[in-house]
């Protein structure tokens, strides 16, 4: 398989996988979201993984320009 089409069919098995996830939660983003929760609370449990629990904050500091002379 050239590695091209490997990459088109890995891509697309996600995707078939994701649309197989989203109708068997009726495409209801609550129920996705209770879903993905669950899977979450799976692997945190399993010790297998680790997982960052840090927020970042994307507010940068203005630049303070000094003015042209």
């Amino acid at each position: 398989m050239e590695e091209s089409n490997m990459y088109d069919y890995e891509i697309e098995e996600i995707m078939r996988i994701r649309q197989e996830i989203s109708d068997e939660n009726k495409n209801d983003l609550n129920n996705l979201a209770k879903y993905y929760q669950e899977i979450e609370d799976k692997l945190r449990s399993s010790g297998k993984y680790k997982f960052v629990d840090q927020t970042y904050n994307n507010s940068y500091p203005k630049p303070r320009l000094q003015p042209i002379t």
